[in-house]
């Protein structure tokens, strides 16, 4: 799913990411700062939106989040697969988690705010361990439909998906 084109491995092209208009840096440090820009997993004084900590739960915090708050594509309703997601997504604690994070819940919820608003998405991914990108591909299932990834990182063996968690 996810092939080498220039230096990113992606799933989209670089025109792509140069008409989005939200970036969100995933434990990446941020360089394009003339955009809506989220940060996870660092800190930028020219983002959004921060979350300074990162881990393999944080996505699923914000996918549980997102669940609630009702952002994500509309045709996932009606999988299998997406209602087993949010059974696995019900089991996140979220104060507890937030706590985690250094983060708080407007904080999360910006971020989803900036989601939910811009029409394309680019996430740049940085250094990610197996079950936390596994965990962020399941997020990032679910608004895929305007979502684009890149990473510097072979990537080659994920897919945007419903993982098992």
């Amino acid at each position: 799913m996810f092939k080498k084109d220039k230096e990113y491995f992606t799933n989209k092209n670089e025109k792509f990411l140069k008409e989005s208009d939200l970036i969100i840096y995933y434990n990446e440090t941020p360089q394009n700062l003339l955009k809506n820009v989220a940060v996870i997993g660092n800190k930028s004084e020219y983002s959004k939106v921060d979350i300074p900590t990162s881990s393999e739960k944080l996505p699923l915090l914000l996918a549980r989040l997102a669940y609630v708050f009702d952002v994500y594509d509309e045709g996932l309703k009606d999988l299998d697969e997406f209602e087993d997601f949010v059974e696995i997504l019900k089991g996140i604690r979220v104060k507890k988690e937030i706590k985690k994070h250094n983060t708080t819940l407007e904080e999360v919820a910006g971020i989803l705010y900036l989601i939910d608003e811009a029409e394309k998405i680019s996430v740049i991914i940085g250094d990610v361990e197996d079950e936390e990108m596994m965990n962020l591909m399941s997020f990032l299932k679910m608004f895929e439909s305007k979502v684009g990834v890149f990473s510097k990182n072979d990537i080659s063996e994920y897919e945007i998906n419903f993982y098992d968690v």
